[in-house]
């Protein structure tokens, strides 16, 4: 039985599209299509560990092909993969859950693929692999695409998790640490708003500081694409809390009022919106808050996305000005379950006193 999330099931709807559309569309600063496009000629999987090619032929068919010999494994007419795609994407908006799985029609047809899991993850780097043609350069390459899925409600741009909480040390006036009677009056914040209501409180009768991350391998992660960059995003939280700022373009504008870095901004230079788009660029090529992270790319093409109206469009790596671009202009930090999360919470740990708060993107 095939099972997975929403992002594991758009990798593979975006799988079946290509193969059904033979073209690979590129995107605009506002997500649309834009005109340009590659022609796919072939998909790379290695499923069952056997790599084979998806080779889409003028004929008509997508026949299978055995990479390591090169034997056509299996024709299959373009006109059903049409089929499976349209049945892929019905169902995939309608499923529910973390993971789930599909009818035991579409089931068949993505076995007749030959296919033995959702998200392909078998060594080959990247979320797809492509053979494509560039019609405008008359240039054949193998490229490494990295897939990010928009459909559903809220897309989240970068997940969180209890790794992303950062921990503020909390102060009274005098700079000392609250008390046990303290903690619990902060603590006893119960409304709607909870968390956002004990962060106000906190900055109306105490002082609040950056002073660690919970997760050391994200934390040094946000090291290794900028020395600032914990910092950084540690005020951005803040500001959220405190004033409510949540769209990337007003909290680097925050960022810059209050410049917490202290950057000479006085030529002009985008310190905080350069940072902060650059690790929204590096955490959707493959960087995440768990793993360590090289610096490499999985991806040598760009990103493939799978907009909410079902489309797939793409930004290729040579061209990611417009995907910067959209990011600044559609990412916005969020509030994710501070139950789930261990966050918003007011505690005493080795005599002094600390709140952690949680670091979301969406989109």
């Amino acid at each position: 039985m095939y099972k997975g999330n929403k992002g594991e099931w758009s990798e593979l709807y975006v799988f079946f599209q290509l193969l059904s559309e033979g073209k690979l569309y590129s995107a605009d600063e506002k997500l649309e299509r834009n005109g340009n496009f590659v022609e796919v000629q072939s998909i790379k999987r290695n499923d069952f560990g056997k790599p084979k090619d998806y080779k889409i032929e003028t004929s008509g068919n997508v026949n299978i092909v055995d990479s390591e010999t090169g034997n056509i494994l299996r024709a299959i007419p373009r006109a059903e993969i049409v089929d499976i795609t349209r049945n892929l994407i019905r169902e995939l908006k309608q499923g529910k859950g973390k993971a789930f799985g599909v009818s035991s029609s579409l089931e068949a047809n993505i076995n007749s693929f030959m296919i033995e899991k959702v998200s392909e993850s078998y060594g080959l780097k990247g979320d797809i692999n492509l053979y494509i043609y560039d019609p405008v350069n008359s240039i054949l390459t193998d490229q490494k695409f990295s897939i990010k899925s928009l459909l559903g409600s809220n897309p989240t741009a970068f997940n969180a998790n209890p790794t992303t909480n950062i921990i503020y040390e909390i102060l009274t006036k005098d700079g000392k640490p609250l008390e046990e009677n303290e903690i619990i009056e902060i603590n006893e914040i119960d409304t709607r708003h909870k968390y956002i209501d004990r962060v106000r409180f906190i900055l109306d009768n105490y002082s609040i500081h950056y002073r660690d991350y919970q997760g050391e391998v994200f934390k040094l992660n946000l090291q290794l694409i900028d020395s600032s960059l914990p910092e950084i995003i540690a005020s951005a939280v803040l500001n959220k809390y405190a004033f409510g700022i949540t769209k990337f373009n007003e909290v680097i504008e925050k960022l810059n009022d209050a410049n917490p870095c202290n950057y000479n901004l006085k030529h002009g230079h985008s310190f905080y919106e350069y940072r902060l788009i650059n690790f929204m660029v590096e955490s959707s090529l493959g960087m995440t808050s768990a793993t360590v992270w090289s610096g490499e790319y999985d991806v040598i093409g760009g990103i493939i996305i799978v907009k909410g109206n079902e489309e797939v469009v793409s930004y290729h790596l040579i061209d990611f000005n417009k995907f910067k671009k959209y990011l600044l202009d559609n990412c916005r930090l969020d509030n994710p379950s501070g139950s789930k999360m261990g966050y918003g919470t007011a505690y005493i740990e080795e005599g002094k006193s600390y709140i952690k708060l949680n670091f979301q993107v969406k989109v």
